[in-house]
Protein backbone atom coordinates (compact mmCIF):
# COMPACT_ATOMS: atom_id res chain seq x y z
CA UNK A 1 0.00 0.00 0.00
CA UNK A 2 1.54 3.32 -1.07
CA UNK A 3 1.86 6.19 1.37
CA UNK A 4 -0.69 9.00 1.00
CA UNK A 5 0.58 12.06 -0.86
CA UNK A 6 -0.65 15.66 -0.86
CA UNK A 7 -2.70 16.68 -3.87
CA UNK A 8 -0.95 19.07 -6.27
CA UNK A 9 -1.21 22.59 -4.89
CA UNK A 10 -0.96 21.41 -1.27
CA UNK A 11 -0.17 22.76 1.17
CA UNK A 12 -1.76 26.16 0.66
CA UNK A 13 -0.94 28.92 3.13
CA UNK A 14 -3.24 31.65 4.48
CA UNK A 15 -2.04 34.48 6.76
CA UNK A 16 -4.57 36.61 8.60
CA UNK A 17 -4.80 40.36 8.42
CA UNK A 18 -2.83 42.50 10.84
CA UNK A 19 -5.89 43.36 12.96
CA UNK A 20 -6.76 41.08 15.89
CA UNK A 21 -9.98 39.17 15.21
CA UNK A 22 -12.12 36.40 16.71
CA UNK A 23 -12.50 34.61 13.36
CA UNK A 24 -10.09 33.45 10.67
CA UNK A 25 -11.12 32.51 7.11
CA UNK A 26 -8.79 29.95 5.49
CA UNK A 27 -8.41 29.36 1.75
CA UNK A 28 -8.51 25.67 0.81
CA UNK A 29 -6.15 24.12 -1.74
CA UNK A 30 -7.42 22.34 -4.86
CA UNK A 31 -9.30 19.23 -3.73
CA UNK A 32 -11.70 16.54 -4.86
CA UNK A 33 -14.53 14.45 -3.43
CA UNK A 34 -13.28 12.10 -0.72
CA UNK A 35 -10.09 13.99 0.14
CA UNK A 36 -9.03 14.46 3.74
CA UNK A 37 -7.96 17.94 4.83
CA UNK A 38 -5.22 18.48 7.43
CA UNK A 39 -4.95 22.07 8.70
CA UNK A 40 -1.97 23.43 10.66
CA UNK A 41 -3.04 26.71 12.29
CA UNK A 42 -0.80 29.05 14.28
CA UNK A 43 -2.10 31.85 16.48
CA UNK A 44 -0.64 34.65 18.52
CA UNK A 45 -1.14 33.94 22.23
CA UNK A 46 -3.16 30.82 23.12
CA UNK A 47 -6.81 30.97 21.98
CA UNK A 48 -8.81 27.84 21.18
CA UNK A 49 -10.10 27.52 17.60
CA UNK A 50 -13.11 25.61 16.30
CA UNK A 51 -14.99 25.15 13.04
CA UNK A 52 -18.06 23.06 12.25
CA UNK A 53 -17.07 19.85 10.47
CA UNK A 54 -13.42 20.06 11.52
CA UNK A 55 -11.92 17.97 14.36
CA UNK A 56 -9.00 19.22 16.42
CA UNK A 57 -6.43 16.43 16.78
CA UNK A 58 -3.60 18.30 18.52
CA UNK A 59 -2.83 21.55 20.31
CA UNK A 60 0.42 22.83 21.80
CA UNK A 61 1.84 26.10 23.10
CA UNK A 62 5.19 27.66 22.29
CA UNK A 63 7.63 28.28 25.12
CA UNK A 64 6.21 30.95 27.43
CA UNK A 65 2.73 30.48 25.87
CA UNK A 66 3.48 33.31 23.45
CA UNK A 67 1.78 31.49 20.56
CA UNK A 68 -0.11 28.27 19.87
CA UNK A 69 -0.26 25.61 17.15
CA UNK A 70 -3.39 23.58 16.46
CA UNK A 71 -3.89 20.68 14.02
CA UNK A 72 -7.33 19.93 12.56
CA UNK A 73 -8.70 17.34 10.15
CA UNK A 74 -11.79 17.10 7.96
CA UNK A 75 -12.78 13.80 6.35
CA UNK A 76 -14.43 12.97 3.02
CA UNK A 77 -14.75 16.57 2.04
CA UNK A 78 -17.42 18.09 -0.15
CA UNK A 79 -20.24 16.60 -2.14
CA UNK A 80 -18.51 18.25 -5.08
CA UNK A 81 -14.90 19.16 -5.78
CA UNK A 82 -15.40 22.72 -4.51
CA UNK A 83 -15.93 22.96 -0.76
CA UNK A 84 -16.60 26.32 0.87
CA UNK A 85 -13.56 27.90 2.51
CA UNK A 86 -13.92 27.44 6.30
CA UNK A 87 -14.00 30.17 8.91
CA UNK A 88 -12.51 29.19 12.27
CA UNK A 89 -13.89 30.84 15.40
CA UNK A 90 -11.43 31.90 18.11
CA UNK A 91 -11.97 32.32 21.84
CA UNK A 92 -9.86 35.52 21.79
CA UNK A 93 -9.11 38.29 19.31
CA UNK A 94 -5.70 37.40 17.83
CA UNK A 95 -3.80 37.06 14.52
CA UNK A 96 -3.25 33.76 12.69
CA UNK A 97 -1.37 31.84 9.99
CA UNK A 98 -2.28 28.47 8.48
CA UNK A 99 -1.46 25.77 5.96
CA UNK A 100 -3.98 23.22 4.66
CA UNK A 101 -3.18 19.92 2.95
CA UNK A 102 -5.69 18.11 0.71
CA UNK A 103 -4.84 14.40 0.74
CA UNK A 104 -6.53 11.82 -1.51
CA UNK A 105 -7.13 8.35 -0.11
CA UNK A 106 -8.98 5.19 -1.02
CA UNK A 107 -10.60 5.22 2.43
CA UNK A 108 -10.73 7.55 5.40
CA UNK A 109 -7.19 8.41 6.36
CA UNK A 110 -5.81 8.15 9.89
CA UNK A 111 -4.15 11.26 11.33
CA UNK A 112 -1.96 10.79 14.43
CA UNK A 113 0.07 13.52 16.13
CA UNK A 114 2.54 12.94 18.94
CA UNK A 115 2.69 15.22 21.98
CA UNK A 116 4.00 18.61 20.77
CA UNK A 117 7.46 19.92 21.55
CA UNK A 118 8.34 23.52 22.44
CA UNK A 119 11.35 25.76 22.73
CA UNK A 120 12.79 29.22 22.18
CA UNK A 121 15.67 29.29 19.73
CA UNK A 122 16.60 29.36 16.02
CA UNK A 123 15.90 25.66 15.40
CA UNK A 124 12.23 24.73 15.83
CA UNK A 125 12.35 20.99 16.40
CA UNK A 126 9.17 18.90 15.94
CA UNK A 127 9.20 15.74 18.08
CA UNK A 128 9.53 12.05 17.30
CA UNK A 129 6.25 10.38 16.36
CA UNK A 130 5.74 6.61 16.72
CA UNK A 131 2.14 5.98 15.53
CA UNK A 132 0.03 3.21 17.03
CA UNK A 133 -0.16 1.39 13.68
CA UNK A 134 3.52 0.44 13.77
CA UNK A 135 5.38 0.01 10.49
CA UNK A 136 3.26 1.46 7.67
CA UNK A 137 3.50 3.64 4.57
CA UNK A 138 3.24 7.16 6.03
CA UNK A 139 2.92 10.72 4.91
CA UNK A 140 4.79 12.72 7.55
CA UNK A 141 4.01 16.43 7.99
CA UNK A 142 6.45 18.49 10.05
CA UNK A 143 4.88 21.69 11.41
CA UNK A 144 6.22 24.55 13.50
CA UNK A 145 4.09 27.31 15.03
CA UNK A 146 6.30 30.31 15.83
CA UNK A 147 5.72 33.52 17.74
CA UNK A 148 6.00 36.69 15.64
CA UNK A 149 4.67 37.33 12.15
CA UNK A 150 7.71 39.17 10.81
CA UNK A 151 10.27 36.39 11.13
CA UNK A 152 11.99 34.29 8.50
CA UNK A 153 12.27 30.50 8.20
CA UNK A 154 15.19 29.54 6.01
CA UNK A 155 14.81 25.78 5.53
CA UNK A 156 12.68 22.83 6.56
CA UNK A 157 13.91 19.55 8.04
CA UNK A 158 16.51 17.68 5.98
CA UNK A 159 15.03 15.17 3.53
CA UNK A 160 11.63 16.86 3.46
CA UNK A 161 9.97 18.51 0.47
CA UNK A 162 7.22 21.10 0.09
CA UNK A 163 8.86 23.42 2.64
CA UNK A 164 6.93 26.68 3.03
CA UNK A 165 6.14 29.26 5.65
CA UNK A 166 3.60 32.06 5.91
CA UNK A 167 2.99 35.10 8.11
CA UNK A 168 1.50 38.58 7.77
CA UNK A 169 4.63 40.63 8.51
CA UNK A 170 3.35 41.91 11.85
CA UNK A 171 5.61 41.56 14.89
CA UNK A 172 2.44 41.05 16.97
CA UNK A 173 1.38 37.97 14.99
CA UNK A 174 2.67 34.42 14.37
CA UNK A 175 4.16 32.17 11.69
CA UNK A 176 3.33 28.70 10.36
CA UNK A 177 6.04 26.56 8.72
CA UNK A 178 5.52 23.10 7.18
CA UNK A 179 7.28 20.42 5.14
CA UNK A 180 6.45 16.80 4.29
CA UNK A 181 7.88 13.45 3.22
CA UNK A 182 6.73 9.86 2.68
CA UNK A 183 8.39 6.75 4.03
CA UNK A 184 7.77 3.20 5.20
CA UNK A 185 8.69 3.25 8.87
CA UNK A 186 7.44 2.78 12.42
CA UNK A 187 8.44 6.26 13.60
CA UNK A 188 9.82 9.58 12.40
CA UNK A 189 11.93 12.29 14.02
CA UNK A 190 12.06 15.08 11.43
CA UNK A 191 14.91 17.30 12.58
CA UNK A 192 14.77 21.07 12.66
CA UNK A 193 13.59 24.11 10.78
CA UNK A 194 16.05 27.02 10.59
CA UNK A 195 14.25 30.12 11.77
CA UNK A 196 14.75 33.52 13.29
CA UNK A 197 15.23 32.86 17.00
CA UNK A 198 11.74 32.79 18.54
CA UNK A 199 9.44 30.81 20.78
CA UNK A 200 7.95 27.82 18.94
CA UNK A 201 5.78 24.72 19.19
CA UNK A 202 6.56 21.68 17.03
CA UNK A 203 4.33 18.90 15.67
CA UNK A 204 5.00 15.71 13.70
CA UNK A 205 1.86 14.48 11.95
CA UNK A 206 1.47 10.93 10.60
CA UNK A 207 -1.12 10.29 7.88
CA UNK A 208 -1.81 6.71 6.75
CA UNK A 209 -4.50 4.44 5.38
CA UNK A 210 -5.91 1.63 7.48
CA UNK A 211 -4.61 -1.62 5.98
CA UNK A 212 -7.38 -3.86 4.61
CA UNK A 213 -8.52 -6.61 6.94
CA UNK A 214 -7.08 -10.03 6.06
CA UNK A 215 -9.55 -12.53 4.55
CA UNK A 216 -11.03 -15.01 7.02
CA UNK A 217 -8.97 -18.17 7.39
CA UNK A 218 -10.44 -21.35 5.96
CA UNK A 219 -10.24 -23.78 8.85
CA UNK A 220 -10.93 -27.49 8.58
CA UNK A 221 -14.57 -28.54 8.96
CA UNK A 222 -15.33 -31.56 11.16
CA UNK A 223 -18.55 -33.49 10.64
CA UNK A 224 -19.99 -35.42 13.56
CA UNK A 225 -22.11 -38.40 12.56
CA UNK A 226 -24.38 -40.21 14.92
CA UNK A 227 -24.67 -43.95 15.03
Amino acid sequence: MAAPSPRAGSPLGTPSGTTDATSFAITLPTHDVGDTFVACISSDSTPDLSCTGWTRVSVGNAAGSTSRGQVFRRDTVAATSSETNPTFISTAAEQYAAFVYAIPGSALLNVEVSAPSSGADAAANPPNNAPSAGTQDYLWISYAALDGGAIGVGTGPSGYSGFAYTNNGSAQSCTAAVAHKTSTASSENPGTFTNTSEQWAGFTIAVYETPPAPPPSRGATTMMMGV
